[in-house]
């Protein structure tokens, strides 16, 4: 395991723990003490704080697969179970929910008069609201710095107890100044805000697993720091998903026709290594490199109907057998575009006959799938060799 690796399962665990002992401590409080001053809302407050206790522990399971590193059957990580964690976590507050729900409609129904909550509610509300809201702020800058999504849900959870209790002393005021039903209805604004909470999670998890692509306008800020890689003339296409709150990218570059490979390959190492550097939620780019654009309506891009290399080659070389030993022929390079096949010829004769392009430009005019010939028979040539870079 790498040293970062290791450290942030270190942070993920401390961050949880903290959270998970608190969660704890202030459920118990709040369940004993509403039970204690007859509310129902600060129980129902309670419960939800040890909910999020419980989904701590979930959390940490959670985190350690998906934090694992990459093998052979997950080959792209292990960030999926991240999101479907947070879908966990999003159906707990729905059940969470709906039973607050329920029982606080029927106390509502209930013939029972419904009792005057103490004034020690209020204290346990506000000593609630205080330490959720700063566990809240606590996840929240560690999931941002973890880029983790499952991180951001627990954060949010603690967020949505800091509300509830919110609502709770709202309803213990109200109680005492002669509307004791407010207690109920509080409970019942608890779980709402817990379903809503819920909600937001399961949604944008779900659009993580369909591969939603991330907005627009983070594509543009991807789109303008790739055109600022020297040598990209343009991108025919951007695809984007996400994995574990992280950013996979599969970008197609448009780049000159008739550089090699091996610079075609620099500029898409470059590209890469300029988003990953700068963007740090990015966790993986795979690019493509290609020569010239064609129109992507088309099912069939025109170069895939070419003929493959052995068959032009054996093609070309029986129309010049009586021009050219293959002695002569240094490299032949052939050029796929979109209008047909560009051949280049790098000769190694020390004196070149003046028709000899012609000649062979005449021998190959009848392969209708070449669009030009070029020769070249440089005299001199370098052969400087230097060893590999370190």
């Amino acid at each position: 395991m790498s040293a970062e690796l290791a450290q942030s399962r270190h942070e993920y665990t401390r961050v949880t723990l903290v959270g998970m002992a608190l969660d704890i401590v202030l459920g118990l409080v709040k369940i004993f003490g509403g039970a204690l001053i007859q509310s129902f809302a600060l129980v129902a407050d309670g419960i939800h704080s040890l909910t999020d206790a419980v989904t701590d522990i979930f959390v940490l399971v959670i985190a350690r697969v998906a934090q694992a590193e990459p093998d052979a059957r997950h080959p792209y990580g292990h960030g999926r179970f991240e999101t479907l964690g947070t879908i966990g976590m999003g159906v707990v507050f729905f059940i969470t929910a709906g039973i607050l729900i329920y029982d606080g409609i029927d106390r509502l129904q209930s013939a029972v008069t419904i009792p005057v909550p103490g004034a020690a509610g209020i204290a346990i509300a506000l000593v609630s609201i205080a330490g959720k809201e700063w566990i809240y702020h606590y996840t929240m800058r560690v999931a941002r710095r973890l880029k983790s999504s499952l991180l951001k849900a627990n954060a949010w959870h603690s967020r949505s107890d800091a509300l509830s209790s919110v609502a709770v002393l709202i309803g213990l005021v109200a109680a005492r100044q002669g509307y004791p039903w407010m207690d109920a209805v509080a409970a019942i604004v608890v779980a709402l805000l817990i379903a809503r909470i819920g909600w937001e999670l399961c949604a944008d998890a779900l659009r993580e697993l369909v591969d939603t692509a991330v907005p627009k306008a983070r594509q543009n800020q991807l789109r303008d720091c790739i055109m600022e890689v020297e040598g990209v003339r343009g991108i025919i296409s951007l695809r984007s998903r996400l994995s574990g709150g992280q950013i996979i990218l599969e970008v197609h570059l448009l780049v000159n026709p008739r550089i090699t490979v091996s610079e075609g390959h620099q500029l898409g190492e470059t590209a890469r290594r300029e988003l990953i550097g700068r963007f740090s939620d990015i966790g993986d780019v795979i690019v493509h490199i290609d020569p010239e654009n064609h129109d992507q309506e088309r099912s069939i891009d025109p170069r895939e109907q070419l003929p493959r290399r052995q068959v032009v080659l054996e093609a070309i070389r029986e129309r010049w057998r009586l021009l050219l030993d293959d002695s002569a022929i240094e490299r032949v390079a052939l050029h796929y575009l979109e209008h047909g096949i560009e051949v280049e010829l790098v000769l190694q004769l020390e004196k070149v006959p003046p028709d000899l392009t012609r000649q062979l430009e005449e021998s190959i005019a009848d392969l209708d799938y070449l669009a030009a010939l070029n020769v070249y028979h440089p005299v001199c040539r370098s052969r400087l060799q230097r060893p590999p870079l370190s």
